[in-house]
């Protein structure tokens, strides 16, 4: 029997940290390794994905004191997250549940060859100190420091790994930077990304909902994210009120979900741009609208990487995005996309730089075909180098 080894994610909802994770375990060595997955939240999308194989854990069953001092805690964090926003202090939720909550919590019991946290925050901080495992690992796959993340108290979770995973060079870079204790545990591991199945799931079906679109007339832009604050969907709003103003037709599907939607359909409706901007939800399966887009379209306030620009590269799709920190990890501006400043003035002419410029278009596509993402073997092959430590 091969090595025990724990994931640990929050849950497998529409993201990029998800999308990864169903993405990298179907490639790992099963003659080597035994899978086990703890969701900390069950019910995501993603679910579905997960290779049959994959042994699902559960939270571990708890007696009657464990569970009061769950509640508690729970109660705790509750009245936190009221005082914190009283009295206008700045804590990333994760922090304050862990210091709310933590300490009632238990891990999956026995022992485990590796634990790994595939996200940062809840399963990073269970990892580090509720997981027996001979090796434990951490990823991070956001800009901690933009996302609200405390260095010093995250730092004494990451100081018990040993090894934490930046998903870009540039991410990796800024922790090197700030978290200069733990430089020597860091290791850059790319995302994972399968062309062959974004390809194939692209060709597997034509939306009925994908409105009748004309690159000439009215063009169709997609983005695809969890529509939260980080993704920016706002700034799409504000690009989409900006490109009518300059007599723009269009189309601009949304496909994601999450917590930010209500303010997003609030604001679409504020600047009556209903008959042109389409927030439809989660989708499993978002390639089909990536592949039918004219333009995709990334609108992120900041990365870790940028999982929806490597698969819009992957579908040769003309892309523009933000000049969020690590999007140069992935495009060079005028060669393989446009990168405009993160306000509605400049995304909305990189926009139609992008539409009007046939020969751009043409140069971009040419180059994107030229570039051939590899991250399902020589980054798998870096996962299992680290897996195979003693």
């Amino acid at each position: 029997m091969g090595k025990k080894v724990l994931f640990i994610i929050d849950s497998l909802t529409c993201g990029g940290a998800e999308k990864s994770l169903v993405s990298l375990l179907p490639l790992l060595d099963r003659e080597k390794y035994e899978l086990h997955l703890w969701m900390l939240n069950r019910g995501g999308e993603f679910e579905s994905l997960l290779p049959a194989d994959v042994i699902l854990e559960h939270d571990p069953r708890r007696s009657t004191m464990v569970k009061f001092k769950s509640f508690l805690g729970q109660v705790i964090f509750s009245f936190m997250l009221r005082f914190n926003r009283c009295v206008g202090r700045k804590e990333h939720p994760a922090e304050t549940l862990w210091k709310s909550k933590g300490w009632a919590m238990t891990g999956i019991p026995g022992e485990w060859d590796v634990a790994i946290a595939y996200q940062q925050g809840l399963p990073t901080y269970l990892v580090a100190s509720k997981i027996k495992a001979k090796q434990k690992m951490a990823w991070v796959n956001t800009d901690i420091f933009k996302a609200g993340y405390n260095v010093v108290f995250n730092l004494r979770h990451l100081n018990e790994m040993d090894h934490v995973i930046a998903v870009s060079q540039t991410l990796s870079s800024m922790i090197a930077k700030h978290m200069t204790t733990i430089v020597q545990k860091l290791v850059t591991i790319l995302d994972v990304l399968n062309p062959q199945l974004i390809t194939t799931l692209a060709d597997a079906e034509t939306p009925p909902d994908l409105p009748k679109h004309d690159i000439n007339s009215c063009p169709l832009l997609v983005t695809v994210a969890r529509v939260s604050p980080p993704k920016n969907y706002l700034l799409a709003v504000e690009t989409a009120s900006s490109l009518r103003a300059k007599g723009i037709d269009f189309h601009w599907i949304f496909v994601g979900d999450g917590p930010d939607m209500p303010n997003v359909k609030s604001r679409i409706d504020e600047l009556r741009l209903n008959d042109a901007v389409i927030p439809i939800g989660v989708r499993t399966n978002p390639y089909p609208y990536m592949k039918a887009c004219d333009v995709y379209v990334q609108t992120s306030r900041f990365e870790g990487f940028g999982l929806t620009v490597g698969e819009a590269k992957i579908l040769h799709k003309p892309i523009v995005s933000t000049n969020f920190t690590v999007v140069t990890n992935q495009l060079t501006d005028g060669k393989n996309g446009l990168i405009a400043e993160m306000n509605p003035e400049a995304l909305s002419t990189a926009i139609i730089k992008m539409l009007k410029d046939p020969h751009l278009r043409q140069c971009v596509v040419e180059n994107l075909k030229t570039e051939y993402n590899q991250t399902s073997v020589t980054e798998v092959k870096k996962v299992e180098q680290l897996l195979d430590e003693d």
